[in-house]
């Protein structure tokens, strides 16, 4: 009888282990979740703020260097955002300025340029990719100030800057 009794016994401690072992796994898995999950999307977040500084830096950048090498100059760059943005040339405050949305807020991101902007220019709506920016200086005095998406290319954005 008492083999039967510690049988018993066994398996109350057995069935006791197996629920609390299952009730830790659910726990954990719950815990973990929570954790991960918010600093992904920080991470995420983080990375796109940073692609849109370094693409606004670019651009700003480029706009400064065709203005500085003077009419007939062409700067062409790549830009790399992976979430949706605009972009646009503001002529009040004269800065090149990156918009971006993530986890549903709009950032904004601005950059200075030395050079005087004539015009308040916007390209809403781009979507995520890499795309090539070519800044041009023309050496036609009639070719107006504009900014706009390649009607041939749809991954390359023209800037035609006046002085």
């Amino acid at each position: 009888m008492k083999s039967n009794k510690s049988y018993q016994h066994g398996q109350s401690v057995v069935e006791y282990l197996m629920i609390f072992s299952a009730a830790l796994v659910l726990l954990t898995s719950v815990t973990l979740t929570q954790m991960i999950l918010p600093s992904s999307e920080a991470a995420e977040k983080s990375l796109y703020l940073m692609q849109a500084d370094a693409a606004a830096d670019s651009i700003a950048g480029a706009i400064n260097t065709v203005y500085a090498n003077g009419q007939g100059s062409v700067r062409s760059i790549l830009v790399n955002v992976d979430c949706g943005w605009s972009l646009q040339l503001d002529n009040v405050k004269n800065v090149v300025r990156m918009m971006i949305w993530t986890s549903g807020v709009m950032e904004n991101l601005e950059k200075e340029v030395e050079y005087r902007i004539l015009y308040q220019h916007s390209l809403p709506k781009i979507a995520p990719g890499v795309y090539t920016v070519i800044v041009e200086w023309r050496n036609d005095k009639n070719s107006p100030e504009a900014m706009y998406l390649d009607s041939y290319d749809s991954k390359k954005i023209h800037l035609n800057l006046v002085g």
